[in-house]
């Protein structure tokens, strides 16, 4: 890919990451959830309801800050290694390390179980 369509990822990313983590964070704001305090909005009801009800902007979420974060690592290690095999591994493992977290994002929002 291009430079400029990197940054332009980059970008993006970030600006749905505002967004979305913004969002994440305010579903713990207790008058939200109909509870008293913080950690009652951890509480396993209300964690696997957001889940089930929200699973679609979560794993937008995950993908968002996995593509931002492994991209812009990528991008620190491409400037700083200036052999062209190293880059192609770098960008390689890029992807691989993407792949990886977004299974393990995808495998924690389906493998969530009800509270007993």
């Amino acid at each position: 890919m291009r430079s400029g369509t990197i940054a332009l990822i980059q970008y993006v990313t970030a600006i749905l990451m505002i967004l979305l983590v913004s969002w994440h964070l305010a579903v713990r704001i207790p008058w939200l959830q109909g509870v008293e305090t913080f950690v009652d909005t951890m509480s396993p009801d209300i964690i696997y309801e957001e889940i089930s009800r929200f699973w679609p902007l979560l794993l937008l979420l995950a993908v968002v800050v996995v593509i931002h974060g492994v991209n812009g690592v990528r991008g620190i290690l491409l400037e700083w290694i200036p052999d062209s095999r190293l880059k192609t591994l770098i960008n390689i493992l890029a992807v691989i390390v993407i792949l990886l977290l977004l299974a393990i994002a995808l495998h924690t929002l389906i493998g969530v179980n009800p509270p007993m």
